[in-house]
């Protein structure tokens, strides 16, 4: 009923209030006023949720509308289209601008994201890369604060040390001790066995949320998987001619995100497959640039990531890609 009484759930001037007028009281002390929810309940004489739950209803009955000036409202709209497009769970689009760094701008986007995702406690899977690390140590605080567990996706000690090295001593962290690609298959299969590899690779595999970096051969020299040391100039050139458009964790993937077949450094790689991180809940891809826009399609058109964090002309790209 409209005029419902809810005087239970709040009084104003010594009046009760219906439930329409309290939903608007409280809307200006947030919006017009800049009260925060906890200060709105104290004067209103209602419990924090209950504020927070009149603020929903309010933006779902329509009293309340929002709208946007901002030179950021087309990242925005380009995350919505994101998420619709490729069914994603989060979808974070930065603004294009030339500094600082973009491995470095992503990163601060892709913690502020994952502090959205994760929970106390729980397990973050991480996979190699710039990107990746700018993350981690954009995340720090949040992870020693909350008490987060890290795990290494994949082989590779040394990329992994420049973000995980400047972790507090006291965050726990599991990495798979040994190279992201080793000399053949045959080594492959006898370090997997190895319970200290085996282990911490059946851990990734548990994790509650990953996040990855998406390889694009596109980036030639640049590329982090060739300045590592993992695969050659030749190799980046072969793994074109056979139609492969970038990686994730060193598996390359063609333009509609199937993995290429017969490559060799797929079976010389240690870390977590393809298969085993698609079985996780939630993992975030975070690339950006126009020359990864073929990979980062790939990896949204094959179901490999089910989030995004990118800059505003790469998620033009991808989208143009789409249609």
């Amino acid at each position: 009923m409209a005029e419902k009484r809810v005087a239970e759930e709040g009084r104003f001037a010594g009046l009760a209030l219906t439930e329409e007028e309290l939903v608007a009281r409280v809307a200006w002390c947030y919006y017009h006023d800049g009260l925060t929810q906890n200060d709105i309940g104290e004067r209103l004489g209602l419990p924090r949720l209950k504020i927070s739950r009149l603020l929903e209803k309010g933006r779902q009955s329509g009293v309340i509308r929002v709208q946007i000036n901002s030179r950021y409202e087309g990242c925005l709209a380009l995350e919505t289209e994101l998420q619709q497009r490729f069914g994603l769970k989060l979808a974070r689009v930065l603004p294009a601008l030339n500094t600082p760094p973009m491995s470095v701008r992503l990163g601060i986007g892709a913690a502020q994201s994952l502090m959205g995702v994760l929970e106390p406690g729980q397990l973050l899977a991480v996979g190699f890369g710039e990107t990746t690390m700018s993350c981690i140590q954009h995340l720090s605080g949040f992870i020693s604060s909350q008490q987060v567990r890290l795990v290494t996706l994949s082989g590779g000690v040394g990329p992994y040390m420049t973000g995980i090295g400047q972790l507090d001593a006291a965050c726990s962290i599991s990495m798979i001790p040994a190279p992201l690609r080793v000399s053949s298959a045959e080594v492959a299969g006898i370090l997997k066995r190895e319970s200290s590899v085996r282990d911490v690779i059946l851990a990734a595999t548990a994790a509650d949320v990953a996040v990855v970096g998406i390889g694009s051969v596109n980036q030639r020299r640049d590329a982090t998987i060739l300045r590592s040391g993992y695969i050659s100039e030749g190799e980046q050139l072969m793994f074109a001619r056979k139609g492969a458009v970038g990686d994730i964790l060193g598996y390359f993937l063609n333009a509609n995100g199937e993995r290429v077949e017969e490559l060799e450094i797929h079976r010389e790689l240690l870390g977590v497959t393809l298969d085993e991180l698609a079985q996780l809940p939630t993992i975030v891809g975070v690339a950006g640039g126009e020359e990864k826009a073929d990979a980062i399609y790939a990896a949204l058109n094959g179901r490999r990531i089910n989030g995004l964090v990118t800059e505003e002309t790469t998620a033009r790209a991808v989208l143009a890609l789409a249609k």
